[in-house]
């Protein structure tokens, strides 16, 4: 992943042919096998982290305390937030020459995970707080995996296999995250492992030893570079003073790039109207449904991610080489079934609806999906689109500042109905699809066809 000198080369790491997909030479190779492992690794503890925000409601008496906004706001907010610090690990030389940050983040951002039987023995309302710093303490920390693992992917695999190999770790990952969750929401609503001992304290122990497996698997894979590129990242600038440039070349990007200024700001609109709704839905499961660990794990987390995996690939066929303002503003109007189903799950306080929303949510984010990934690169129209990516990506923490408070101010101003949360999503989703449509006019007026 992250070498201190160049990784040497022999006849066994030539690259594959350009239309062909082998795994059995080099360092393509080598990197494809462990990543595949350490994914799979990585997709069980996500998979077994999927359930803070319930844990710290239900098992360490959130909700019974009155604190369920609070909360779940802060559970599902703080991983959000955390991404605002991505650019700092992804500059100078943080992730790309100093390999023991993933050691760090191992220690301090997975190992943290075996206090939580401590936390445990904390007095009333202060364990589940406690525990939300710990799981936005390890979202800080953890931070720099994302850029560390793109940064792995574009070095180790040349561009012709690239997409084709990443397509299949990530299959595997969310097969595991899937997986995991599923046991994860079974074990929690079992009978205690170990008598007195609620199963939760047993299980973040387990997620915390296995993210730091997968973390230190990620570690033993050296990233190939040349050494002048080496040099160029000994000569980097810290990481905080770099998070301040990256942030000054977006805010340069986005003023010369009008075009791509609209399509994130539409982009902005769908950010505040899913974040606003990630709070409410622990509560609505919770408060509402009186659901267990099982439905909510396999509800939000097993059901969204299978329809997810079966229909991207549809949608990655439909959406090729249409006009990619045409297909986000496709894929957003979509998204209005999301929360639609959800204001009629919880009217009705019916679970099969609850399943059915994320049915409709794992659809309509497949398009949402294809368009996240794809949509920023093509306005790049030939030219490098890191900064267009980076640019796409540092904007989640700063939409997170907005959405989660507002669904947390909604919840407090109305706390016997999340029905204006769910309506406010609706408006937010169309607004973006308008500035959607409204982007895709301009382009086809300057004579601009980018394709998704």
């Amino acid at each position: 992943m992250l070498a201190t000198k160049p990784v040497e080369t022999t006849a066994a790491t030539d690259s594959p042919k350009p239309d062909g997909f082998s795994v059995s030479r080099g360092i393509e190779s080598m990197t494809f096998r462990r990543g595949a492992i350490a994914n799979a690794v990585e997709g069980t503890t996500s998979g077994m982290l999927s359930l803070n925000a319930y844990v710290a409601l239900k098992a360490m008496g959130g909700e019974a305390a009155g604190f369920e906004a609070e909360l779940s706001t802060l559970a599902t907010m703080l991983p959000s937030v955390a991404m605002l610090f991505a650019s700092a690990y992804n500059s100078g030389g943080t992730v790309r020459r100093r390999r023991r940050y993933f050691l760090f983040a191992a220690v301090f951002g997975r190992l943290v995970f075996l206090l939580v039987p401590l936390i445990a023995l904390l007095p009333g309302s202060i364990t589940p707080f406690a525990f939300v710093t710990l799981v936005g303490l390890s979202a800080l920390v953890c931070a720099g995996v994302p850029p560390a693992l793109n940064q792995l992917w574009g070095a180790n695999y040349i561009p012709a296999s690239r997409g084709k190999r990443f397509a299949w770790i990530s299959s595997i990952s969310m097969l595991m995250v899937m997986t995991s969750a599923w046991f994860a929401g079974r074990f929690l609503d079992a009978e205690p492992l170990i008598r007195g001992v609620q199963n939760y304290k047993l299980l973040y122990p387990a997620a915390a030893v296995v993210g730091a497996v997968a973390l230190l698997l990620f570690f033993s894979i050296r990233m190939r570079y040349a050494a002048a590129i080496e040099q160029a990242e000994v000569r980097g600038i810290g990481p905080l003073k770099g998070m301040a440039r990256a942030y000054g070349r977006a805010y340069r990007l986005l003023k010369r790039d009008r075009n791509f200024l609209q399509y994130e700001a539409g982009f902005f609109l769908y950010g505040i109207a899913f974040m606003m709704m990630l709070p409410a839905v622990p509560v609505m499961f919770s408060k509402y449904l009186h659901a267990d660990y099982s439905d909510f794990s396999q509800a939000t987390v097993v059901t969204m991610q299978c329809t997810l995996m079966l229909v991207v690939p549809v949608v990655a066929w439909l959406a090729k080489g249409k006009r990619v303002a045409v297909v986000t503003a496709t894929a957003f109007l979509s998204l209005i079934s999301y929360p639609a189903m959800l204001g009629l799950t919880a009217l009705t306080e019916t679970l099969a609806f609850a399943y059915l929303a994320y049915v409709l949510f794992g659809i309509s984010m497949a398009g949402v999906h294809f368009v996240w990934n794809l949509g920023p690169v093509s306005f790049a129209r030939g030219g490098n689109p890191l900064p267009y990516t980076s640019t796409h990506t540092s904007l989640v923490g700063a939409r997170a500042l907005i959405g989660f408070p507002l669904g947390y101010v909604l919840m407090k101003i109305f706390p016997d109905s999340l029905l204006p949360i769910f309506i406010g999503a609706v408006l937010m989703l169309i607004a973006g699809a308008v500035v959607m449509l409204h982007l895709d006019r301009r382009m086809v007026k300057q004579g601009i066809s980018q394709a998704a």
